[in-house]
């Protein structure tokens, strides 16, 4: 979460809204320009990785009116972080200037929606961002849904492979996952010293550790790798809790990582995540992987992209490698920090801490391992 200034700050924001300002927002979310609020109440809702990096917070804004109808709409808050640039893969306020600018306006058909948008504040230290509550009519995804999410960011990348002018805006990332390598040097450099706690050893296939430092030493290979691939505009954090289906389109939240990088690597974050919430095996891993590709590339070539697949697949192989090194380092801060243990059972829906450490192992076998040993056959070939 962010500071207790920064949430003190934002909840004497929150008290201050007039029932002029709240029925505005009624009115807009209801699209009935009669509506009058009569009061409202603020739900805090769990943030994602946002919070873990220090700078969101949500909020569902249940409003009641005087046609005794209730409305509801989420208020994101996105909190400063100081001395962050713009180009930075994780900074603050992208999210915020996405929805103002027009980049979303013209999305591929087919592809995504992004979420109504009803107002936006910038208050210097912080941004809100009011937007449509949007609800989920898929509890859980099968793998129809995956192939068919694969397609749509086949379309929504293949739009800018195939003609459209890449968006140039400085707040936009640049080689998202070359750019979190950078902040992973401390977790390598001390592995010995984190691995003297039993959970972290768990977590971390220890007869796979002298292959994970030597991917780390060559983490530059991979980053070139991407460098020389063809470049699209990607979301870059699209997988099931920023992807909501509606009856008639799907809706793509979170545009917090957008950036300009590499064919392929928008897959990435769609089959790593998913491989720590779907249920994870080495068997239900290759499908995955191969039904996100497959439909991934069909659609490259439905927009027009006529490339070799090996380009596509290079990108998502030396992503994967790359974010997988990041992950070493996220999974073993949470299974150090006890205070994080609920929690992160609650979410992965277990209730023994090491059996969490054991899934965190298999997965590090297939997203890192695995695609490490495919990149540098790529590369080879």
């Amino acid at each position: 979460m962010f500071s207790n200034a920064g949430q003190a700050a934002t909840i004497k924001k929150l008290a201050s809204l007039s029932l002029s300002h709240v029925s505005k927002l009624a009115r807009a979310a209801a699209d009935d320009k009669r509506l009058e609020a009569l009061s409202w109440e603020a739900e805090p809702l769990g943030g994602g990785f946002g919070s873990a990096v220090g700078g969101t917070a949500l909020y569902r804004i249940k409003i009641k009116t005087s046609t005794s109808q209730t409305c509801s709409l989420i208020l994101k808050v996105l909190h400063e972080r100081q001395d962050e640039q713009p180009s930075s893969p994780y900074y603050w306020k992208r999210e915020y200037e996405v929805y103002q600018s027009d980049l979303l306006d013209d999305l591929p058909a087919g592809a995504f929606t992004a979420p109504q948008i009803y107002r936006l504040q910038d208050f210097g230290d912080s941004c809100w961002i009011w937007m449509e509550d949007v609800e989920d009519c898929k509890e859980r995804w099968a793998s129809a849904d995956f192939r068919d999410i694969a397609a749509r960011l086949g379309r929504f990348n293949g739009a800018w492979l195939s003609g459209r002018a890449a968006p140039s805006y400085t707040w936009l990332s640049h080689n998202w996952h070359s750019a979190i390598v950078a902040g992973l040097g401390d977790c390598f450099a001390n592995l010995d010293q984190q691995l003297a706690a039993p959970l972290a050893r768990r977590a971390l296939p220890l007869e796979a550790k002298d292959e994970i430092m030597a991917i780390w030493q060559d983490r530059q290979l991979f980053q070139d790798a991407l460098a020389q691939l063809p470049r699209t505009f990607c979301h870059t954090d699209a997988f099931r809790r920023n992807i909501l289906q509606r009856e008639d389109d799907v809706v793509l939240l979170d545009w917090a990582l957008a950036s300009i990088s590499a064919i392929g690597e928008e897959l990435v974050c769609l089959v790593a995540v998913s491989l720590y919430y779907e249920g994870y095996s080495a068997e239900y891993a290759d499908q995955l992987d191969r039904t996100v590709f497959a439909a991934y590339i069909k659609e490259l070539r439905q927009a027009g992209w006529a490339g070799d697949p090996k380009l596509a697949r290079l990108g998502y192989a030396c992503g994967m490698v790359l974010r997988g090194l990041a992950g070493v380092k996220q999974d073993l801060q949470l299974l150090r920090n006890r205070a994080c243990h609920q929690q992160l059972l609650s979410t992965h829906e277990l209730t023994d801490i090491g059996e969490l450490a054991r899934l965190y192992a298999e997965v590090r076998r297939f997203r890192l391992l695995k695609m490490a040993r495919e990149a540098r056959d790529l590369l080879a070939s």
